[in-house]
């Protein structure tokens, strides 16, 4: 499935907290999944240290750029740029991956198959549909791999708005965020296949 993201650009601010809330180390090898530019990348490898990091992006023009810029900065020994779709790459190596997408349907599974044990997923505005976060710092949240999913909607609501709410709430609040944009058609999907709501 090919997914090709706006050309939205985090703050090396939000960088580093989605860095921090994943604790990431030395010992991780991270991975950016719909890279852009490959600034998050940069920023794991030249202040937290990462062993390596890997860019992952559909787009030509944004992958050439983006291995042009690593090229520069002399960074290509530890910083490689993929062009391809993510959900059609090889994860196994990473420990700390991010991506910026919403959710769809194939997301999960595809996932759980790829991801090693002890790997930690940061998402961008919703944990997936079901998995209950182990950190949370709006606008992040990270799953710890293996998912700890519930089929409690109570508990997964309240643990994304950090605080007790219902489904409406949830709802509400995700209409009304100006930077959050999703599919109302596809979390009502997700909702119901995990939920039953």
């Amino acid at each position: 499935m090919e997914r090709l993201g706006p050309e939205d650009y985090l703050s090396n601010r939000y960088i580093r907290k989605l860095l921090k809330l994943a604790k990431t180390t030395s010992r991780d090898v991270f991975f950016d999944l719909g890279c852009g530019m490959g600034r998050l990348c940069v920023v794991a490898v030249t202040e937290f240290g990462v062993e390596r990091a890997v860019g992952i992006e559909l787009h030509r023009g944004r992958a050439a750029k983006a291995a042009e810029w690593v090229n520069k900065l002399g960074l290509a020994d530890r910083i490689e740029i993929w062009n391809e779709d993510y959900m059609e790459s090889d994860l196994q190596d990473a420990t700390v991956l991010y991506c910026g997408h919403t959710e769809v349907e194939e997301d999960l599974p595809y996932l759980e198959e790829q991801l090693r044990k002890g790997s930690r997923f940061v998402s961008l505005f919703l944990p997936f549909v079901g998995v209950v976060p182990a950190a949370v710092d709006y606008p992040f949240y990270v799953m710890d791999v293996p998912f700890r999913k519930t089929d409690d909607v109570s508990l997964w609501v309240s643990k994304v708005l950090s605080t007790e709410a219902t489904v409406d709430d949830l709802t509400h609040e995700l209409d009304t965020d100006r930077e959050y944009r999703y599919d109302k058609r596809v979390f009502k999907r997700l909702m119901k296949v995990r939920f039953g709501v």
